[in-house]
C-alpha cells in the first residue's frame, strides 16, 4: 500500500477511535447525570467558568475555548459557561456587563458589535481585576464554545440575556448536535420565576436538553421543592444554602439537605447541587452555608467543604477550584472511574 495512503488511512482511523471514545464518555455522563440514584456514591464536577484558578490564583483567562479545552482534560463532568450578547445579536461568553475586567477592553458588551469585540484581547486576572496578564485568546462566540464542547463534557448555560433567549441558544446547540449537551437551570424562588419557567419549558417537551431548577432556602421551603421536582422532574437541583457575611457557618446544609430533602431527591431521582464559588472574602461560602471554596483553600480544609458536601448528600458540585476538588474527592473515595 502506497505509504502516504497508509498513513492518512491512520490518522482517520485514530480520529474516528478518537471520536468515539469522546462520544461514550459524554453518554456515561449524561447516563450519571439521568440516573441519580444509581450513582449516590459519585460526586460529579461542574467547572465555573472553565478551568481558570488552581489554589485562588487564574491560571487560564476565563470562559476562553483554552479554558474549556483543560477542563475536558482534567475529566470533570461539566464545563459552566456565562452567556451574553453583542449589540448586533452574537451570544458570547462572557461573565461581566463589561469588558473591563477579563479583555484588554473597555465598556458594555450589548454596546460592541462582534466583529470589533473579536480585536478584543482576554487577559487571566482574579475576581477583582487585580491580577492581569494579557493574552492572545479572544472572547469566544457560543457557536465555538458549543463545538469545543462536541462529544467532550457537558456545558451548564448560564444564561445572563434572559429566558427568553434560551430558545435560540438550544436551537444552535441542536443545529451543532450538542443539545444532548447541555444544562440549563431555571429558577424557582417566587410565584413569578416558576411562571416564566413553566411557559418556557413547556415549548421544549421534546428537547433533549436537561433542565435544572435553581432554589434558595432564603426564598423558598420544602414545598417548593416538591412543587418544582413534580412539574419539572429536573436531572439536578442547585441548592442555595444562603450565607449572611459573618454569619455562622452551616453544620446540616440547610432545609434542601434535610432528611425530608433527601427522600424527595431519591423519589424524583434527582442529583442535589451545591455552588462552593469564590465571592468576595466578606462574602465567602455565600451559597454554600460559609463552606465554599474559600475554605477549602485558605484554610486548607477541602474536607470541611467538599466532603461536609459529600457526606451531606450532595452529588454535584460546582466550583471555581475543579482540579482540586476532583482531586480530593477522588482521593477520598466520593468520585468513581468511567469505563475506558
Amino acid at each position: 500500500m502506497n505509504k502516504t495512503l497508509f498513513k492518512a488511512l491512520a490518522v482517520g482511523i485514530l480520529a474516528v477511535s478518537s471520536n468515539v471514545i469522546a462520544g461514550e464518555r459524554v453518554d456515561q455522563i449524561i447516563e450519571r447525570l439521568e440516573n441519580a440514584n444509581d450513582h449516590r456514591d459519585h460526586v460529579m464536577i461542574v467547572a465555573h467558568r472553565g478551568l481558570w484558578t488552581k489554589n485562588a490564583k487564574p491560571v487560564y483567562p476565563e470562559g476562553s475555548i483554552y479554558a474549556i479545552e483543560k477542563t475536558i482534560e482534567l475529566g470533570v463532568e461539566a464545563v459552566e459557561l456565562d452567556i451574553r450578547m453583542t449589540k448586533d445579536g452574537v451570544f458570547v461568553v462572557m461573565h461581566d456587563e463589561t469588558l473591563d475586567r477579563t479583555t484588554n477592553c473597555h465598556g458594555e458588551v450589548t454596546a460592541i458589535n462582534y466583529d470589533d469585540l473579536k480585536e478584543c484581547k482576554l487577559v487571566i486576572t482574579d475576581n477583582l481585576g487585580e491580577q492581569r496578564t494579557q493574552t492572545e485568546y479572544r472572547v469566544p462566540a457560543l457557536e465555538e464554545a458549543l463545538k469545543a464542547i462536541d462529544g467532550e463534557i457537558l456545558v451548564n448555560l448560564d444564561n445572563k440575556v434572559g429566558v427568553e433567549y434560551f430558545p435560540a441558544m438550544f436551537e444552535m446547540a441542536k443545529k451543532l448536535g450538542v443539545d444532548h449537551q447541555i444544562l440549563a437551570t431555571i429558577n424557582q424562588n417566587d410565584e413569578s420565576q416558576r411562571k416564566e419557567a413553566t411557559n418556557m419549558v413547556s415549548q421544549f417537551e421534546s428537547t433533549s436538553v436537561h433542565f435544572l431548577t435553581n432554589i434558595y432556602d432564603s426564598h423558598a421551603d420544602l414545598n417548593d421543592l416538591q412543587n418544582s421536582l413534580a412539574e419539572y422532574k429536573p436531572n439536578a437541583v442547585q441548592v442555595r444554602n444562603y450565607h449572611e457575611p459573618d454569619g455562622p457557618l452551616t453544620m446540616d446544609g440547610g432545609i434542601f439537605l434535610s432528611s425530608e430533602a433527601l427522600e424527595l431527591a431519591n423519589k424524583y431521582n434527582t442529583h442535589l447541587w451545591i455552588n462552593t464559588l469564590y465571592t468576595y472574602r466578606k462574602d465567602a461560602g455565600l451559597r454554600s452555608g460559609g463552606r465554599g471554596d474559600e475554605m477549602a483553600i485558605y484554610a486548607n480544609l477541602p474536607s470541611e467543604v467538599y466532603g461536609f458536601w459529600a457526606r451531606k448528600g450532595i452529588t454535584m458540585i460546582q466550583t471555581d477550584e475543579p482540579e482540586i476538588a476532583a482531586k480530593w474527592l477522588e482521593e477520598n473515595g466520593y468520585r468513581k472511574p468511567y469505563k475506558k
